[in-house]
């Protein structure tokens, strides 16, 4: 578990055994049953977690609907925070559903600063996280205004590929922007071809 984390982190900055072990003692590990929730809209968020295993989904509610903004997942964006609400200390206006039973590694905003005063490669390896995470928000960004439904569902495939027979059809096509019926369509559109 802990190996998984330095290899992760490692992708951004090389740690010292000092520095990794300094991060590892601030978290702690959590587990979550599918259903539960990480945070609610409405609450403060005050943890990161850095997903071991399983699947959270982040979703805001308008106009009583479930919009779907993005997955977490091992694999492709395992930091799971409400970050807007972690950064400015207001509450989320998103919540993250725990899809599949989950494991992560949690530490606190106050934690996360004390780390980052203790050392410029700590607050290196946070920025250079939070950069390629602002990289994912633009990219999804980019998807929902310029591409088609379908052609989201094709990046979905490359972005994704393990999770398609793990999360429920109606998240995915939340995620999309389309209705489940819609989705069914392109589905069958695309297997046809």
């Amino acid at each position: 578990m802990y190996q998984k984390l330095r290899t992760s982190f490692e992708q951004y900055t090389k740690l010292t055994d000092e520095e990794f072990d300094s991060i590892k003692n601030e978290m702690t590990l959590k587990s979550f049953n599918k259903g539960d929730y990480f945070v609610k809209s409405g609450q403060l968020c005050k943890h990161i977690g850095f997903l071991v295993n399983g699947i959270s989904r982040v979703y805001y509610l308008e106009d009583g609907k479930e919009i779907t903004s993005y997955f977490n997942y091992q694999d492709r964006n395992p930091l799971v925070s409400s970050f807007v609400s972690f950064l400015t200390n207001e509450p989320s206006y998103e919540n993250i559903h725990i899809i599949e039973d989950a494991e992560m590694l949690i530490i606190s905003k106050e934690s996360l600063d004390k780390l980052y005063e203790s050392s410029n490669n700590i607050q290196k390896l946070g920025r250079l996280m939070a950069e390629h995470n602002y990289v994912l928000s633009m990219e999804r960004i980019y998807s929902l205004q310029h591409q088609s439904a379908q052609q989201r569902y094709e990046l979905l495939l490359k972005t994704y590929p393990n999770l398609l027979n793990t999360i429920p059809h109606h998240y995915i096509a939340s995620y999309l922007g389309v209705t489940p019926e819609s989705m069914s369509r392109i589905r069958k559109s695309i297997a046809g071809s």
